[in-house]
Parts: C-alpha cells; structure tokens; sequence
C-alpha cells in the first residue's frame, strides 16, 4: 500500500467515525476527520501491513467513542440514542400504513402526523433521516394526487393506473421505513 490513508482499513475507520458523528454540523464532521486523516498519515508509514494499520487505528480508539467525544466538546448537541426495538417497529409501521389509509382521508392523515410526530421525537435518527422519514410518511398524499392528475391530463385514469398509483404510494413510504430501521438497527447493537 503506497498511502496509509488509501488502506481499506483506515477507510473504513474514517466513514465509521463520520457515521457515528452523524449529529454534528458537516463543517464539525468533515474538521474531526480531517485531523484524523492528519494524525493517522503522521504516525503510519506510507507502506504500512494490515498489522500496523490495525495497531494504529486501535490506538486511537474506536469510531463511537472518537464520535462521542466530539459530540460532547460540542453545546447543545445530543448524540443519537438506540430506542427499544418496538418503539422503532410502531413508528415505522404506522409509517407504512398511512399510505393504504388516504382513501379513508382522516384516519390517513392522523396516521401520518402520528407517524411524524414519533420519527421527529425519536432520538435514534439525525435530523437528515427524520426529514426523510415525515417526507415518506406523506407521500401518498401527494403522489395519488399528482400521479392522478397527470393521467387525468394525459388521456384518463383507469383501473390500471389506478392499481399502479397506489403500488407507488405505498413504496415509498415502505423503503423510507426500511432506511430508517437500517439506521436506527445500527445503533442498537452498541447500547449498553
């Protein structure tokens, strides 16, 4: 390996730590690892084995804990929380569930803003993810409408189109679920 920073383990190491530091700022993000590339290119030989490498990387100290002393340098930032397993599986459900909801508009619609209101609250998902999230959880109630006009405009809405509609609206909602339980998964492994 000519450059200690190309080796697949520092890699890995540095998008672990940028993962994990996922609550602060990019500007703070992108600063942590930056002096970390820094360090790490100063006390790794440019042809340095996996052994070396591995040795260094140890000796800073895993991703979560570079992370999490960062965050707590950091005022008024909280780190990202693991909550139980069922509170992540209720949110993402009623997530999902109110895309076959809109034909019934009310129950729709609460669905959605309960959905919202429990992915904003969670403290297992960066802001980023819970934009995400209340995003798909609306979805439906924009896509059947919008893919309902333009068939209307385009040369008229039939059972198919229909079919087709509410398939779309419902994935959404369902691969934004998937999303956020791959990130809020990646959290729990590591609560203790």
């Amino acid at each position: 390996m000519s450059d200690a920073l190309t080796h697949p383990l520092v890699r890995t190491y540095l998008a672990s730590v940028d993962r994990e530091a996922a609550v602060l700022s990019g500007d703070r993000r992108g600063d942590l690892v930056t002096d970390l590339r820094e360090h790490i290119e100063s006390v790794l030989p440019r042809d340095a084995d996996d052994a070396a490498v591995q040795q260094a990387l140890d000796q800073l100290g895993t991703p979560r804990e570079i992370a999490a002393a960062a965050i707590a340098e950091e005022p008024g930032v909280n780190p990202l929380q693991p909550e139980s397993s069922a509170r992540t599986k209720l949110t993402l459900v009623l997530m999902v569930v109110a895309a076959p909801l809109f034909e019934i508009l009310g129950i729709g619609i609460v669905v959605a803003i309960i959905a919202s209101v429990r992915i904003w609250r969670s403290p297992a998902w960066t802001r980023r993810d819970k934009h995400l999230g209340v995003l798909c959880a609306f979805s439906p109630f924009l896509v059947i409408p919008a893919a309902a006009a333009l068939f209307v405009l385009t040369g008229g809405l039939g059972a198919a189109q229909l079919i087709g509609i509410l398939l779309i609206a419902m994935v959404i909602p369902l691969v934004g679920a998937v999303r956020l339980g791959r990130s809020a998964a990646h959290l729990r492994p590591h609560a203790a």
